[in-house]
């Protein structure tokens, strides 16, 4: 998922909202295909493959759902009722709930239900309605496009339903039961507990543990030890500072900061350098990101199971 793709697409959306608005009021169908389709197609989703997405869905009171999204497992994962511009969005009165109704019945509960009218998103548990996992509104111009992308992808990022899949073939996986979150949107608050397992660009799974078992500077030290077994952090790498133009470095060849302050928490690596693992969650998954960037992985490829 490229997010500055996904932020053209957003601008793009706002755009078409605006200039087509009163044909969009009126025409639920053109608002899907004009702003809904857009932007599942942007987060992954491949509206053609009936194995990933189905449309209009009937359910059992003769209703229909407009869009069914399928998990990794082959189970209905999302129900998304589209709306026509402007309308009214409430999940509790939507064709979605009254399907998630009819799966719970058979033994396959969707993780969401939810509606949009293209703009807006409102996403919620079956269970919990009245707390949505996301709304956002795109037309709302006072908010950093962003934060309201960081929300949206959480829950409508495919990747994390391919991850799913991927579990299910594994029995003994601990992904089995957790969705995983992708480290490039994901906001860890002060005293979160660390990750379970790290599921890192080559599918392997890792236990962020030390010898005092899990913890952030575990995190950050399984993230490092994979970059240099894949040859992607090396000597000529280093140092790589916490941020462009900063004197504090994560990795360098010696434990020392650019003005010669040691690293407060140190571990040297298996090709020899150090770095510096003196980290809470916020830092450890800033650094984190800052080695993606900074030798070329996508952090989107990167899952963490809380």
């Amino acid at each position: 998922m490229d997010l500055e793709q996904l932020v053209r697409v957003i601008e793009e959306i706002r755009e078409r909202a605006a200039k087509y608005k009163e044909l969009l009021v009126q025409n639920e169908a053109q608002t899907r295909v004009s702003l809904i389709d857009p932007l599942l197609r942007t987060v992954g989703w491949p509206l053609e493959d009936p194995a990933w997405v189905q449309v209009e869905v009937k359910t059992k009171s003769g209703g229909k759902v407009d869009y069914v999204l399928y998990g990794g497992d082959g189970q209905p994962a999302i129900l998304l009722e589209a709306k026509s511009l402007g309308a009214k969005l409430e999940p509790a009165a939507s064709a979605a709930v009254g399907y998630a109704w009819d799966l719970g019945q058979a033994g396959k509960v969707p993780r969401y239900v939810g509606v949009s009218d293209g703009l807006r998103w409102v996403i919620a548990e079956p269970h919990n309605l009245k707390s949505p996992s996301c709304q956002v509104n795109f037309g709302n111009a006072q908010e950093r496009i962003e934060d309201l992308l960081l929300r949206f992808v959480q829950v409508l990022w495919k990747r994390q339903w391919d991850n799913a899949r991927e579990a299910t073939k594994n029995p003994k996986s601990p992904l089995l039961g957790t969705q995983p979150t992708s480290l490039a949107i994901f906001k860890p608050q002060r005293g979160q507990k660390p990750p379970q397992v790290v599921v890192l660009p080559d599918g392997t799974e890792r236990e962020p543990k030390t010898a005092a078992g899990r913890s952030w500077r575990g995190f950050l030290i399984t993230l490092a030890e994979w970059l240099v077994q894949n040859k992607k952090l090396t000597v000529e790498h280093v140092p790589i500072p916490v941020c462009d133009g900063c004197s504090t470095y994560i990795v360098h060849r010696e434990p020392r900061h650019a003005k010669g302050k040691g690293f407060e928490s140190k571990v040297q690596l298996s090709n020899g350098l150090w770095l510096d693992t003196f980290v809470g969650p916020v830092e450890a998954v800033t650094r984190a990101r800052r080695l993606c960037h900074v030798l070329g992985v996508d952090p989107s490829q990167i899952a963490l199971v809380l």
